[in-house]
C-alpha cells in the first residue's frame, strides 16, 4: 500500500511539472501586428556601406560580382533590378567588364548577403 501511494505521488509530481513547463510553450506572447517584432514586422534596414576594390569575377546568372579589396579580402555582392549601375551599360555591361577593373559598390547587408544598391565601374 505504501509503495502504491509513493508511486501515485511521484506520478502526480511528474505530471504537474510537465504541465507547468509546457504551458508557456503553448501560447507564446504575441505583439500586435505592425509593432516591432510582431507578425509582419520587417527587420530595420541596415545602414548603407561602401566598398572599393578590383573586379575578380562576374556571375551574371546569379547576379553576383566578386571584388578584392586593398587588404586582399574578397567580398561578394548581389544586385537586382533596383541596383543603379554606372560606368557600363547596365548589368550586361558588368559581364563584359575586365577582371582588375576598379569598382565602387554601395551596399546593404540583407539576410547574410551584401545587396548592392549602386555599382560604379571606374575607368
Amino acid at each position: 500500500m505504501k509503495r502504491m501511494t509513493t508511486l501515485t505521488v511521484l506520478c502526480s509530481v511528474f505530471v504537474l511539472t510537465l504541465a507547468l513547463t509546457a504551458a508557456p510553450l503553448q501560447n507564446p506572447p504575441q505583439a500586435p501586428p505592425g509593432a516591432p517584432g510582431g507578425p509582419g514586422a520587417q527587420a530595420p534596414p541596415s545602414a548603407e556601406k561602401a566598398f572599393t576594390g578590383t573586379l575578380s569575377k562576374v556571375d551574371a546568372a546569379a547576379k553576383e560580382i566578386t571584388l578584392k579589396g586593398a587588404d586582399n579580402k574578397e567580398m561578394i555582392f548581389t544586385w537586382n533590378e533596383q541596383t543603379k549601375i554606372s560606368g557600363v551599360e547596365g548589368p550586361q555591361g558588368l559581364a563584359g567588364a575586365k577582371a582588375g577593373s576598379n569598382l565602387k559598390v554601395m551596399y546593404r547587408e540583407n539576410r547574410g548577403a551584401n545587396l548592392a544598391t549602386q555599382i560604379d565601374v571606374q575607368k
